[in-house]
């Protein structure tokens, strides 16, 4: 009786993801379908490069990304404490964890401070608040507050990140620390997978940006057609694809707890939503660009999901 119940809760779990599956790609497929017939007149009417809201998204929500990774490195060394290995790899992993911590919150304040001079600049000049060279051209003048800032806000971020995680982790028998593993290394493989796939294809399409359209966008194409490595970097969206990695933190939230793993799951699909919308706003990306990059996130954590899922099927990961 009780094997009859399993796999009939088995089975409708897997109909349930073969539907979301079919879902979420035809989802996709239609709107690079549009972006393709329609990319040029959809930017013409919503893009802005004084909105607010995209800049928000633009300057701030490269995060998730280094959240990832931060939280990943904490697993491992607080794992490694618990285990009989010898002091020499616990030191090992004690510098990983500390030198990946620091740097991965070094690069998240960086970037966040970086767009965040940039928008003052465009302020002090009179230029629309939210534009900014994606592709690193642009050149900026640091303020004397930019390094201290940089720095303070680095050595806090830490340690407050560190206290969290350990908080998270104290609690965790062995069977959980276990599969939380697992997940790390998983997190690990996304972030660094979904960013080369990413600039590779941004390298090699060589798409011009709605904000670097001539005043007849003459120089428009199609996200059909491959232009070659010229500079321009617009196919896929990188915000978009960071935005979207929200969708593995599900993932650290233990299976028992159903609800919060599933509120976690609605905030992600929010966040990269919302990224995406913003990249459009902002006049940074086109909506196939913004699908492509929010798509190959979402294919490389559900890809890693699936592994998990075989690796850890009796410690039921469902996702």
């Amino acid at each position: 009786m009780a094997f009859t119940q399993s796999t009939t809760q088995s089975t409708e779990k897997t109909q349930v993801r073969f539907k979301a599956e079919h879902i979420t790609l035809s989802i996709v497929v239609l709107l690079l379908a549009i972006g393709a017939l329609f990319d040029k007149p959809i930017s013409h009417a919503i893009m802005n490069q004084g909105s607010i809201f995209g800049t928000i998204f633009q300057n701030y929500g490269l995060i998730f990304p280094n959240i990832v990774i931060f939280m990943a490195v904490q697993v491992f060394y607080y794992r490694i404490q618990k285990t009989e290995t010898d002091r020499f790899g616990k030191l090992a992993v004690l510098v990983l964890a500390v030198v990946a911590s620091i740097y991965e919150t070094w690069q998240a304040v960086k970037m966040a401070l970086f767009y965040t001079v940039t928008s003052l600049n465009n302020v002090k000049k009179g230029l629309p608040i939210g534009a900014a060279n994606n592709d690193g051209g642009g050149q900026s003048a640091f303020p004397s507050w930019y390094m201290p800032t940089l720095v303070g806000a680095t050595i806090v971020l830490v340690i407050l990140g560190t206290v969290l995680c350990y908080k998270w982790l104290a609690s965790k028998d062995e069977a959980e620390m276990k599969r939380l593993t697992y997940v790390a290394l998983a997190g690990i493989v996304v972030v660094f997978a979904a960013d080369t796939l990413v600039n590779s294809m941004k390298a090699l399409w060589g798409r011009f940006r709605p904000y670097e359209m001539n005043a007849h966008w003459s120089n428009f194409t199609s996200w059909l057609q491959i232009n070659g490595d010229n500079g321009h970097k617009s196919f896929p969206s990188g915000h978009s694809q960071e935005g979207w990695i929200a969708l593995f933190l599900p993932l650290f939230v233990a299976p028992q707890h159903a609800n919060k793993r599933r509120n976690t799951f609605i905030f992600a699909v929010a966040f990269g939503t919302l990224m995406a919308f913003s990249r459009l706003r902002i006049g940074a990306h086109f909506l196939s660009d913004v699908t492509m990059g929010s798509f190959i996130s979402i294919l490389v954590i559900y890809a890693a999901a699936r592994i998990l899922n075989e690796k850890l099927a009796g410690d039921v990961l469902d996702y």
